[in-house]
């Protein structure tokens, strides 16, 4: 029997998630869960990472009090982190994703040419990459890059907290727009254009690498595929000899895409919006970002502001409920993080002369509907770029517990959706620690137990 933890951590909310493996079986118990949001102050968005911090301590401390624990491992969202300076200061806070602006990316991109650096480094443009972070900071003359040792990815940040040491690991610095997509290896003529040092960035370390050990403890600090997205590919329950599945990752983003050896950096790959990440044992996560349940969440958000309190079931059957009204194209930048989600969908659909979604059930099917539709195409798309052809949706996340979303995933995109399990994130974040610690043997033993201790739900087309 071996236990470890598992620190799950979301833009909305994070977990102490503490993995059991008895030999054959693997089972999960979430022992704190702790909320998560952006702080604004004097106009900037950022992550309050010390009261996260001291929320994983008092997860680990819950956990120590039931059970021996043999190792930890942090999985985050990507591309944010923080300064580290001399004698172990913070050079700052940390800024949000949802900080940075379209102005500042587009003056980025015209620096290095937008072929060439989607060419270099497989990643879409968004306007929350590391790089243009970075190269924000070099135009606000931030006094960080000049007093900083090292830039540490949110989930070494942590790790680097619990233990004292800094690494990166692959999979979260993948993500940053800083790398060549395949020498995997830091981009030098980026940092040399960009005059930022590369110094900064510390030797990439793979996902399963032991990292020292809890501060007065004996407890391991593993390095697992730092990337929740990573994470998550880790626990989908597909059979990896076989071609004809893609995965999905649900939750406030969605990501879909696919496993693969070799990056897709062609312009027609750039165009549709695909980026190329690192996962497990030298794979390419050929991926694209679409917008997700953030456009829910926001609604909800707003509703409950205007005390109209609502579950996420209580909405979606009010959807299930009200009639089709309009499609929106979920991942204009329009909806990244407006003052108002709500009137923004109204004005999307009366820009469009659609119908205008008025009651929460309307507009809650009218996201819905987008998606799905959204899905249909970024599958499609990963049809033509591959050369694959898919029969299986494996969709793994909290939003696979969405049995209406899926329903219309599998009639949008006309394949066989499989959902779950829904702890995906932490089940493969846990993976990797059981097998750094060799109660698994292998990548492959681990994904069989998998697929033998959590259900999953199929729903087939209908139309």
């Amino acid at each position: 029997m071996i236990h470890v933890v598992a620190f799950d951590l979301g833009a909305s909310s994070g977990r102490a998630i503490l993995g059991t493996f008895d030999g054959s079986r693997l089972t999960l118990r979430e022992l704190h869960r702790f909320p998560n949001q952006m702080a604004k102050v004097r106009g900037h968005h950022y992550w309050d990472s010390l009261r996260l911090f001291a929320e994983m301590e008092n997860g680990l401390k819950i956990a120590l009090q039931e059970v021996p624990i043999a190792s930890i491992g942090i999985d985050t969202w990507g591309v944010d982190g923080t300064f580290v300076g001399p004698n172990d200061s913070i050079v700052g806070m940390p800024f949000a994703y949802r900080d940075f602006s379209t102005e500042n990316m587009e003056s980025c991109i015209r620096l290095f040419g937008r072929e060439w650096l989607y060419a270099t480094t497989g990643i879409q443009f968004w306007p929350f990459n590391t790089l243009f972070q970075f190269y924000w900071h070099v135009t606000q003359k931030s006094p960080a890059l000049a007093l900083a040792e090292q830039f540490l990815f949110s989930p070494d940040y942590y790790r680097y907290l619990f233990t004292g040491v800094r690494a990166t690991e692959y999979t979260i610095a993948s993500t940053s727009q800083l790398l060549d997509a395949r020498s995997r290896s830091w981009c030098n003529e980026i940092f040399d254009k960009l005059g930022v040092p590369l110094r900064l960035m510390g030797s990439l370390i793979e996902p399963g690498t032991p990292c020292g050990t809890v501060e007065n403890t004996n407890i391991a600090a593993i390095a697992v595929a730092g990337h929740d997205t990573a994470s998550a590919v880790v626990a989908v329950p597909a059979q990896r000899d076989r071609s004809d599945w893609a995965w999905m990752s649900s939750g406030t983003w969605t990501i879909i895409g696919i496993e693969t050896h070799s990056p897709i950096t062609t312009m027609d790959a750039c165009n549709k919006g695909f980026s190329n990440e690192g996962g497990l044992h030298g794979t390419v996560r050929f991926l694209k970002n679409i917008m997700g349940l953030w456009l829910t969440q926001e609604c909800v958000r707003l509703w409950r502001l205007q005390g109209q309190e609502f579950s996420f079931p209580q909405i979606n059957e009010l959807a299930r409920q009200a009639p089709s009204t309009a499609l929106i194209n979920v991942n204009d930048m329009r909806f990244y993080n407006p003052p108002n989600m709500i009137e923004e969908i109204q004005n999307a659909c009366r820009e469009t002369g659609q119908r205008v979604p008025q009651t929460p059930g309307e507009i809650q099917r009218c996201i819905l509907e987008s998606l799905a539709h959204a899905y249909a195409v970024a599958l499609n798309d990963l049809a033509s770029l591959t050369g694959r052809r898919f029969s299986t949706l494996h969709i793994v996340g909290g939003g696979c517990q969405n049995e209406l979303l899926n329903q219309m995933t599998a009639d949008a995109c006309g394949v066989t959706v499989v959902a779950g399990p829904v702890e995906a994130t932490a089940t493969g974040n846990i993976l990797v620690q059981l097998v750094a610690n060799r109660a698994l043997a292998s990548l492959d033993e681990a994904r069989a137990v998998l697929r033998t201790s959590f259900p999953v739900k199929v729903y087939q087309p209908q139309r």
